[in-house]
C-alpha cells in the first residue's frame, strides 16, 4: 500500500462536511487521468469509482467516493516505483498530481490531508512533497 491524500471538506466540529461538486471534480481529475472512461459513468450514492495513472517513476490510483448529492472524498494512493533511486525523479513526477489535488481542495473550500495523519491537513504541494518524498530523508541504521 502506498502513501495516501485525500481531499475532502470538513464542518466546523471537523466532522465531514458536505460533498463536493461532481462537475468540479471529475474536471480537475481529467487534469490527470486524461479520458478515462470512469470519469463519464452513472455515479450512484455508495459506489467508489477506480482510476489507474502509471508514471515513468511513480504509479496513482484514485478513489472517488459517490455521496448522495456529489462527491464525499477523493483519495489518491501514491507509489513509488523505484525506491533505491534518487528521490528527486519522485517528487518531479508526483509535483503534477498534488497540484491538482491542491487545486481541488482550494476550489471546492476542501481540504487536503494524510489518510494516516489526518491532523496533518490543509497541505500545500511544497508541504505534500515532503511528507511523500522528503528531499532529505532521515539517515536509517
Amino acid at each position: 500500500m502506498g502513501d495516501q491524500l485525500a481531499v475532502m471538506r470538513f464542518n466546523e466540529a471537523g466532522k465531514p462536511g458536505a460533498e463536493l461538486p461532481v462537475a468540479v471534480v471529475t474536471d480537475r481529475l481529467r487534469e490527470l487521468f486524461g479520458d478515462d472512461p470512469e470519469l463519464d459513468l452513472p455515479m450512484t450514492e455508495g459506489d467508489i469509482m477506480e482510476l489507474e495513472l502509471m508514471g515513468e517513476r511513480a504509479s496513482f490510483d484514485g478513489f472517488i467516493y459517490v455521496g448522495v448529492n456529489g462527491i464525499q472524498r477523493v483519495v489518491i494512493e501514491f507509489y513509488d516505483n523505484s525506491w533505491d533511486e534518487p528521490v528527486h525523479e519522485f517528487r518531479h513526477e508526483i509535483t503534477r498530481v498534488l497540484d491538482v489535488l491542491v487545486a481541488l481542495a482550494l476550489e471546492t473550500g476542501a481540504r487536503l490531508f494524510d489518510v494516516a495523519d489526518p491532523d496533518k491537513s490543509n497541505l500545500t504541494t511544497s508541504q505534500a512533497l515532503d511528507l511523500l518524498a522528503p528531499a532529505n530523508p532521515p539517515d536509517v541504521g
